[in-house]
This record gives structure tokens, sequence and C-alpha cells, in this order.
């Protein structure tokens, strides 16, 4: 381990002026932020981002591409969040505007576009050149499925040896019936022409298929290419249980490693997530790089199916998951000096504890495995989601969460990209789903970093532009030890997460406050009260010490969400010492953790701009006034009253006159204080025509007091022969 100096603030000959406060006007508030709003969001699932730096090597574009034929377009690398979807059409579009043309060259209606494959002979697994034959991956969906709904999470890759765009396309089918093919472009754009199938799923002798019956369905496929096969091996007629055992292939995953070997990672749930190396001379499968059978790593006979199956001839190596745990959408990118395998775990609706989990890799085919060393392959079934899981295992990336600048609360977030750009930098690509009673959803962009151990952490806002890298976080402080101390808001992301796949509303992590103090000492995060923050000298790595576990992060200056406001942010995640009791609030393993500290005049002016107060100034109040109290950004509320006998500070009211009462706003150094003048009269709903108030709580009609009615100063319509204090046409007078 590289050992380093920690330091405290506090050692550093810098100025400090303790318990120094700086008093601030509305005057001192003016124009310290405005408002943003995004109008060109982009809706897309599962989205992979690919970047066209081939057309224009001096001008970068990026793409996504993801299910059902979304996809999008940006210029604007500085954010992220304008995207252009006009020059496509998605499933509901015709031949016109179509992403798919036929080996001529001629625009097809997507559902034709999966007929015939332009690909008519490849080289086998012995090296021998054999026909390609033609393979309908429409036909090989399970009976009954269409085209339409079943396009799920293409991968696109620019293939350096055929100087092609490359898409890698799953067309699901129920039962396993489904397939990864290949289409190819001259455009990153389109249209998409389509190659062959890399590899198919579901061949067992059980189940229908669209073009065909289940009885040789495997002689439909690329088996015998791959493996020699004569027939149908024994490991594969499982049934019903081929979850159990083997892929459903969908998706993909295109990369190049270190040596410019192309491969493919694929799978969703059921048997796990595979890998096979691809052609890079046509960029279907490489058929003369074979597997071995092997189980637990081990090589073996092959005989019936094993759920431990490790390698396998024609699905090649499995590097995640196994016995139908959840886990799907897979992507490898190798980001500093370790491959990271994203996999999202869990349910996609909002309310079904979708989730990215990490794991990381000294070579891009594993072996896989999180912080704790605990291996993304399974050795038995485990429940790794939601609040009935057994096993918490992959660096949970992020949960639901809600900062105050967002206008709803954000979950269910998965099925990422990843990237690095032209300046160095790694970004995460996610869909994110809403807290609103909806099922929409939206592409997210949110900047990678690497912590001092390696490991990844997402910074807590949305990708604004920040220039910083990972190679500056660890060889130089962006920000200094001066901008470190203040009041932030505060972040844990938890695994474990109730689970109700109908709901579109879910719990979210919301901010608390916590205060770094110039002492090295942290309040607010624990009741523990040795909470502590050490930074390493001459880098932006950070560590929080929160009830003795080690957060191990990063600092970067970033800009809160739909605003303009500057912020000191800090993204960390615990090393291996936190509590492991799963399904208890108290769990922090691998736990990542967010803090913000907003521009301390922009939150005091945020927090005054969004609070509701219930009078003016000059206001004549009558009964018990809800003042607000939290604040918001970091900012602390308090009220003080001139005259607590008359209304408290908690808006109570007690007694009748003439009352100040100061709103106070603090925010680091910052102090923001108004007084309100107010005159309390508890016994009144307001001035009647005399002046006079006391004695009525209240008289409701609905017409004019002008007729002569009588009321008592209950509000009780008496007769007009009632003697005593009485009101009538809005006077109070004495009837004797």
């Amino acid at each position: 381990m590289n050992q380093f100096k920690l330091f405290f603030p506090l050692a550093l000959a810098l100025p400090v002026t303790v318990g120094a406060q700086t008093t601030v006007g509305d005057a001192d508030l003016e124009g310290v932020y405005r408002l943003e709003t995004y109008s060109h969001r982009l809706s897309c699932h599962d989205p992979s981002i690919v970047v066209d730096n081939v057309t224009h090597p001096d001008s970068w574009t990026y793409y996504v591409y993801g299910s059902h034929l979304g996809h999008g377009r940006t210029d604007a690398a500085s954010n992220y969040k304008a995207w252009d979807d006009s020059w496509a059409a998605y499933e509901t579009g015709g031949s016109a505007n179509s992403l798919f043309a036929n080996a001529q060259g001629v625009r097809i209606n997507y559902t034709d576009a999966y007929s015939t494959n332009a690909t008519t002979s490849v080289k086998d697994y012995q090296g021998n050149t054999v026909t390609f034959g033609n393979f309908n991956a429409h036909e090989w969906q399970a009976s009954g499925n269409k085209v339409c709904g079943m396009q799920w999470a293409p991968d696109v890759i620019y293939n350096k040896t055929m100087k092609k765009w490359c898409m890698y396309m799953s067309l699901n089918g129920d039962h396993w019936c489904s397939s990864i093919v290949l289409f190819t472009s001259d455009n990153v754009q389109g249209p998409w022409v389509y190659q062959g199938p890399v590899v198919f799923s579901g061949f067992q002798g059980t189940y229908t298929h669209n073009g065909y019956g289940a009885a040789d369905d495997w002689k439909h496929t690329d088996l015998a290419i791959a493996t020699g096969a004569t027939s149908l091996p024994e490991r594969y007629k499982v049934g019903s249980k081929w979850g159990t055992y083997w892929p459903n292939c969908i998706d993909p995953c295109v990369f190049y490693d270190d040596d410019d070997n192309l491969w493919m990672s694929y799978g969703s749930w059921s048997g796990g997530i595979f890998m096979l190396r691809l052609n890079r001379e046509n960029g279907l499968r490489d058929y003369q790089y074979t597997y071995d059978y092997e189980v637990n790593g081990n090589k073996t006979t092959i005989t019936t199916a094993h759920a431990n199956c490790t390698s396998d001839p024609y699905f090649g190596k499995k590097i995640a998951g196994g016995y139908y745990v959840s886990g799907e959408g897979s992507y490898i990118q190798k980001i500093g000096k370790h491959w990271f395998l994203f996999l999202s775990y869990g349910g996609l609706n909002p309310g079904a504890g979708y989730q990215m989990r990490i794991f990381r890799a000294d070579k891009p085919d594993g072996p896989y495995k999180d912080a704790y060393g605990t291996p993304a392959l399974y050795d038995k079934y485990r429940m790794n989601y939601g609040s009935a899981a057994t096993d918490n295992r992959g660096v949970l990336l992020m949960d639901g969460y809600k900062w105050d600048t967002m206008l709803t609360g954000e979950t269910a977030q998965g099925h990422n990209s990843a990237f690095i750009d032209e300046k160095g930098r790694a970004f995460v690509v996610y869909h994110t789903k809403f807290t609103n009673n909806s099922y929409g959803h939206e592409v997210r962009v949110h900047q990678l970093f690497l912590n001092e151990d390696g490991w990844l952490v997402a910074a807590p806002y949305e990708f604004n532009g920040e220039p910083v890298t990972n190679e500056a976080i660890a060889s130089s402080a962006s920000v200094s030890d001066a901008e470190v101390p203040g009041n932030y808001q505060f972040i844990r992301h938890q695994y474990n997460q109730p689970v109700n796949d109908g709901a579109t509303t879910t719990v979210n992590a919301k901010p608390i406050n916590i205060e770094l103090h110039a002492d090295g000492s942290v309040s607010g995060a624990s009741t523990g009260g040795s909470d502590k923050w050490t930074r390493k000298a001459g880098t932006d790595f950070i560590t929080l010490s929160i009830d003795g576990v080690d957060y191990k992060g990063v600092l970067v200056k970033q800009r809160l969400d739909y605003t303009s406001i500057p912020a000191v942010c800090i993204a960390a995640v615990a090393d291996d010492n936190g509590s492991t009791e799963i399904g208890k609030d108290s769990f922090t393993y691998q736990q990542e953790v967010w803090a913000s500290k907003a521009d301390a005049k922009a939150a005091v002016k945020y927090t005054l701009d969004k609070i509701s107060i219930p009078f003016t100034d000059g206001a004549t109040i009558n009964s018990n006034v809800s003042l607000p109290e939290q604040g918001l950004l970091g900012t602390t509320i308090a009220w003080t009253s001139s005259d607590n006998n008359i209304l408290r500070e908690d808006g109570t009211v007690l007694g009748n006159g003439p009352v100040t009462l100061t709103l106070k706003i603090t925010k680091d150094d910052l102090v923001y204080t108004r007084e309100y003048s107010l005159h309390v009269d508890k016994g009144g709903e307001g001035s009647y025509i005399d002046g006079t108030t006391s004695g009525i709580k209240g008289i409701k009609t609905g017409r004019t007091m002008t007729d002569g009615r009588t009321f008592n100063l209950s509000g009780q319509r008496v007769s007009n022969n009632y003697k005593g204090i009485v009101v009538v046409n809005g006077k109070k007078i004495v009837r004797r």
C-alpha cells in the first residue's frame, strides 16, 4: 500500500477568524443565481453512447442508441443535456426515415430489417471457409413475438479494420428465443444493413418459433459452425430451466482490449453474463477462437448442464451472474488501470429496485470482483436487490435521490454505458426514472472519478462542463484548503430499498445537513461525535470518517442541477471496514456518499425564494402560523420574537399586541436577517367597520352584512331581541 501523510487544515499557517460571520442584506443577494431549464432532454431507454471522432476528428459528436430504436445526438459535450433525435424514426415510423436499409442501400421498414443477412461465408471453428446461411432473426423469435417492442439495448462501435460503424442489436424473444445480430453502416446515423447473427439462445427443442417448429431448432443457429455439433448436445436439453444454466442473448457490449482484440459481453439475468471474442474482419463472432467446457474454472468432460459452468464451447466465458440472479446490461470500460464491469441489478420499473453495481478486474475477461473482494459470479441463487436481499455484492454507484433544486426525485437509474472523452474524462450514461407517478425516463450523464484506492465514484450532479480529470485529481488540488470547511448537504446511497414493481413513486435518499469544520471534525453525519475529514496533501483526494467507516473520495467543483449555483462537492465510497449487516440502516460496506456545499449567498437567496412565509411586514395575524423551519441547500433557518408572551418563535399566538418576528438564515459564515412588524389579535379574524375586533372568531355568510341580522360573539345567529354585546350589520353594539 502506498503511504502518505494525511493533514488537517488547522496545521496550515492560514488566517482563521473563529466565529466571524458576515451579515448580508437583500441588495447583496441580487442576481447571485439563476434557474435553468433544459428543453431538449432525451428519452432513450438503455442508452449506449458512441463517440464519433471519425467523421470530423476535430469536432466530436456524441450519439446514443437504445431500446425500441431510441436515439439521439449532441454536439454540446459541455453538458449532454440538449439532444437531437430528429434524424431518424422510432418504431412508430415507416421506411422513409428508417434507420435500416437492405443490402442494396434502399431504406426498409425496421420490421423487414432482420430477414436477409448480407454475409454469406465465414471461417468456422477449424478455420475452414463455410457457407453462412440465411438467418432470419425474426423467425427465430418465439411464436407470436413481433419485432416491434423487442429491439432491445443495441451497442454501437466503430470497427477500425472494417472501417464501418457496427451496431449489435438484441432481438428478444420469449422462452429465451433471442439473438444478437450485427448491422453495419458507413455512417453512425445509418442506414444500417443486416450482416448476420452473432449468438443465439433458447435452442432446446422445446418451444415453437415464428418460422419453424421446436424440433431440431438448433439447426437454424450457428451452433455447428462454432462447435462442429451434428446434433443438439445434452447440456442444452434443459427445457423450462434454460435460465438456470444458460444466458438470454440480449444486452451486448462491444469493446476493444489493449491489444486491439474485439470482445462482446452479453446476457441478462438467466444463466449469467458471458463474453465472446469477435472477428475484427467482419464484426461477427470469431469462430476460430474456441472455448473449453469448464465448471468452476476447471476444464471438465462435457456431460449434462451444470449451473456452475464458467466456460462453454458455444456461449464463451461466463464472467458474472448465474442461477437466474438479477443482473443485466453489462458494460465494460477501462478507466485508469482497471477494467470496470457495470451491471444493473433489480427490476427496471421505478419502484422495482433498479441499481447500478460495479466490479473491476485486471483483465477484460475477469475475474471481476467488488471492493470487498466478492466475485461477480454466483455459486448459487441469492436475492441481490430490494429489502429482501441476502446478498449486496457490487459497489453501488447511486440510488434514487432528490436534491433540493430538483423538481422530482430520480430513481431506478441503470442500464448504463460509459466512455472516456477527448480530454480523458470518464463518464457514466444511464436512463433514470422518476417519482412523479409516471413511467417516463430520460438520459443522464455524470462524470466518474477514481478515488485513491482506484474505485469509481459518480459526481453528485449532472456533468456541466467541469474540466477536472482523474489525473488532475491525483496530482493537484483544484479545491483550496480554505474552501473545504462549511455547511454541506449529505446523501447516503442505500442498498436494499423496498421493492414494489407496480409503484411509480419510491423512497428517495434526501439530503441532510452536515458541517465540515476547519479543525478537521465533522458534525451532523452521525451521533458518534468523533467524525472527521482529512485530505491528501497536494491532491483532491478526501476521506470522510463517519461512525468509524472511512469513505474515500474526491473533491470537485460542480453546479447544482437546474441552477447556476456553484458548489464544492464530495463523492466517496466506503472502504471494507463498514457494517455488512444486510437489510439494516447501518449497512455501509461499499456504500457511496455525496456531499455538496453550495455557494453561501446563492443558497440563502434560493431559500428565501422557495420558502413560504404566511404573512408580510405590517400584517395582522389572529391565530397560530406555520413558520418555515427547514432551510434549503445547507442553510439553517431560525426565528426570534421580540415578545414571546404575544407570539412565540414557533408561531404560536399567546396574546395581543405589536410584535417583531425576525427571520435568520445562516450558511457557512453568512447571516441574513429580515424583520416582520406584526400586530397580533388572537380574538378576531380582521377589522370590522367600527374598528373593534375582539370577541368574534368568525362569521361565515354568503350575504351582505347590512340586513339587520344579529350575531353573538361566538358567531352564532341570534334573535333580534337578544340582549348583550352583539354584532349587527357588521358593527359591535350593546343591546339592552
